[in-house]
């Protein structure tokens, strides 16, 4: 049998200059303009951050927000409520935020042997570190392990909290 022809299938597109220059012109006018608005969104949104950083500056130094937050802690209702936990989170927190504020360190994501060793390299009295390091671990032992103080040793802890306020406050 012989074979059947088939009928030649019509050309697709013909390359022609001029088409492919008219793309040409407006994938680099569209480039151009997706730039441009990037840009303009960026400088937006750094506008926008700027706005942000200025309102969550505090008006008033760590220290004083830190002291006032631990005076408005009151260990004996902590005590009688049986949330002795509770209060040496509270006031380790507060401490830590003082802290981080205080020496520009990052210290609510880290333990309390974590803060200390980045406190050693910038704190270059060693009895402020020593009782830093003395404080956290009395209020680890609370907090982490079984040991269950007293209405006595609470109050002493707060007051151990606001001299090491005190005591690391640098005025910079």
């Amino acid at each position: 049998m012989p074979e059947q022809l088939k009928d030649i299938k019509g050309v697709l597109y013909i390359f022609d200059w001029g088409t492919f220059l008219f793309f040409l012109f407006l994938a680099v006018i569209l480039a151009a303009l997706i730039y441009f608005l990037f840009k303009l969104f960026r400088k937006w949104r750094q506008h926008r951050k700027v706005g942000e950083k200025e309102k969550i500056i505090p008006e008033r130094p760590c220290n004083e927000i830190a002291l006032e937050s631990l005076m408005k802690i009151n260990p004996e209702e902590y005590f009688e409520k049986k949330k002795i936990k509770e209060f040496y989170f509270e006031i380790t927190d507060i401490v830590r935020e003082f802290l981080g504020s205080n020496y520009h360190i990052d210290t609510l994501d880290k333990t309390s042997l974590e803060i200390i060793e980045k406190l050693e390299r910038i704190e270059r009295d060693y009895n402020k570190v020593k009782n830093l390091d003395r404080y956290f671990s009395d209020c680890d032992l609370v907090k982490f392990a079984k040991l269950r103080p007293g209405l006595a040793e609470m109050k002493q802890r707060k007051a151990d909290s606001e001299n090491i306020i005190k005591e690391c406050w640098k005025k910079v």
